[in-house]
């Protein structure tokens, strides 16, 4: 008799977790479901998807910057696309060799003002430069009118024995000056 009340109670109890486990799992689902729909309401769909995207500013029949993704979202009504795994390569404007290359994860580009944002998530990015120097961070942004890299976000700057480290920069590509805005520290090395 008490072996078959303890049964009786362990299997109430198994059936009403499971009962409650359920539950659980098909809410989750829902409001899962709900929040996608809301997303994807808040954005139009892309008007192309490109695989093997390549973008180029040229003036003059020269190539200024080119920038190379695996994956593109094209928005072209908002003259945006965003770019999955990106490459970017700047060009000198007299001698149209490269002056700085950088890959990044996640990249948009403004095709309206030429001007583009470049993240990374999991580890910085590094923006190598042909003076021998490497800019690295989490976030860039390429001001096109200026020609200025920018960031707010921790920085690094290493080569030629030197180290760099911060938070924010303002960097003129062409002439290779660049400003750490806060939090400097410089270290030398032989």
């Amino acid at each position: 008799m008490k072996r078959s009340w303890g049964r009786w109670v362990l299997t109430s109890v198994v059936v009403a977790m499971s009962v409650f486990i359920i539950y659980r799992v098909v809410l989750h689902m829902e409001d899962r479901a709900s929040q996608a729909s809301i997303e994807s309401s808040d954005e139009k769909p892309a008007d192309a998807w490109i695989n093997g995207f390549t973008y180029r500013q040229t003036q003059a029949g020269k190539t200024k910057w080119k920038v190379i993704a695996e994956r593109a979202q094209v928005f072209e009504s908002q003259h945006r696309a965003n770019l999955e795994d990106v490459e970017v390569q700047l060009l000198g404007e007299k001698t149209g060799t490269t002056e700085m290359t950088v890959q990044a994860e996640k990249g948009t580009i403004d095709t309206a003002t030429n001007n583009f944002d470049l993240d990374n998530e999991k580890d910085m990015m590094a923006v190598k430069l042909a003076s021998g120097y490497t800019i690295f961070s989490t976030h860039l942004t390429w001001t096109e009118a200026s020609r200025k890299i920018t960031t707010q976000r921790p920085v690094v700057i290493r080569g030629h024995g030197l180290t760099i480290t911060g938070k924010g920069l303002i960097g003129t590509i062409d002439n290779e000056e660049f400003q750490v805005l806060q939090d400097v520290q410089v270290e030398l090395s032989s």
